[in-house]
Formats: structure tokens, C-alpha cells, sequence
């Protein structure tokens, strides 16, 4: 990310100027600077900005929503997952929300929210879909500066093909998104649940 300070002082900041974002739609449905599928630069917005919804693929909205608006959290990366299948030789890539918690605090009871909401979710996922947390890096370009991020990332489950999996994609949002809205509300446990199953995992670097 370009300024990640400036980033969160934005995202809480109702006065904050908010210049156009530069948005454009793949054939794919892929949502960046310039509208082609693959991993491209994005503008950082948040919810106050005017494109807010616009920038937001349509299929992973639900969950945005349901961190950003349910449980104040920050968002920086979203997709809503693409098959590619018309493209020889492109890997498809599946959903994912990155979360940029503000600080220790909120990063432990963010993580604790979503070990609960996996074990909610578990049980009523298609079959097809998996729920994986992970840990991860974000770097700020402007101060050098390494922040920790949580990531959720909804994959095909072991001999699942992606056709399989995206045909299910939507009823697995479904799932996920009532799962966090329930861990929202429930009171906060005792013990992680991912201290005794293994939800969560180290992610690549961003």
C-alpha cells in the first residue's frame, strides 16, 4: 500500500477529501486501475468515499459489508474470486477479504471474531467451499513500515475442482456473512477456537 497512516486516518476521518478513484471492470469482472484480469494496482478507498460500493466486486460485497459496516473493521483488499476459464493458462483466483486492524487490540479481538465465525460457518458451508484464516504482512511504500494483517479467504475443498467450487461460491457467501454476523453479536470466548482446530494459517506476502 501507497500510505497506510494516511490510509486509516482517512477511513475514520468523515472530513477527510476523497479525489476520484480510477475504477475500471475487466472482462472478468476484475475491479482496478486499469480493467484487466490479474493482480493490478487498486485505489485504497473507504466507506465514506463516494465509489466505495463501485470498487467493491459485486460477489464479495456481503462479506466487506459485513466487516466493514458489522464490525468497523478496515478493509484494504477484497475479490470476489474469478475462474478465468476462458484463458488458457491463467490460474483462477478465489474469494478473498484482507483486514488492516489499528492496532494490537483490535487485531486480537478481530482474530477472535473470526475464529468463531469459522466454527459457525464449518458446519453449513457447501461442501465445495473451505473457510481459511491466515496471518499476513502489509508494507507501507511511503515509511518502509510493516503492518500485521488477518486474511479470509473462502478456497475449494481438498479434490474440488473450481468449476465445483464456483458454482457453490454464492450459497458459500451466504454462510460466511450470517457466520459473522453471529460472532458479532455472541459473547466474546474464553479460548480461540483455532487453539484447537487449526483455522488459521500464515499467508503469502502482499
Amino acid at each position: 500500500m501507497h500510505h497506510v497512516v494516511a490510509f486509516l486516518a482517512r477511513w475514520d476521518d468523515p472530513a477527510a477529501p476523497r479525489p476520484p478513484a480510477r475504477l475500471q471492470v475487466s472482462a472478468h469482472g476484475n475491479i482496478n486501475t486499469v480493467g484487466l484480469p490479474g493482480v493490478h494496482e487498486a485505489d485504497d478507498l473507504d466507506p465514506r468515499h463516494p465509489q466505495w460500493y463501485e470498487g467493491i466486486e459485486p460477489g464479495v460485497r456481503p462479506v466487506v459489508d459485513a466487516l466493514t459496516a458489522g464490525w468497523n473493521t478496515v478493509t484494504y483488499d477484497s475479490c470476489q474470486g474469478h475462474a478465468y476459464a476462458d484463458l488458457p493458462g491463467a490460474e483462477p483466483r478465489f474469494l478473498s477479504v484482507g483486514i488492516l486492524p489499528r492496532d494490537r487490540a483490535e487485531y486480537a479481538r478481530t482474530a477472535e471474531r473470526l475464529c468463531r465465525a469459522a466454527s459457525r460457518a464449518e458446519a453449513s458451508l457447501p461442501g465445495v467451499c473451505s473457510l481459511v484464516l491466515g496471518r499476513n504482512e502489509l508494507t507501507c511504500r511511503t515509511t518502509g513500515r510493516v503492518y500485521p494483517t488477518l486474511d479470509l479467504h473462502l478456497v475449494p475443498s481438498a479434490g474440488t475442482t473450481p468449476a465445483e467450487y464456483f458454482e457453490d461460491l454464492t450459497e458459500a457467501v451466504h454462510v460466511l456473512t450470517e457466520a459473522l454476523a453471529e460472532a458479532r453479536s455472541a459473547p466474546p470466548s474464553a479460548l480461540c477456537a483455532c487453539a484447537a482446530e487449526a483455522h488459521c494459517s500464515d499467508g503469502g506476502e502482499q
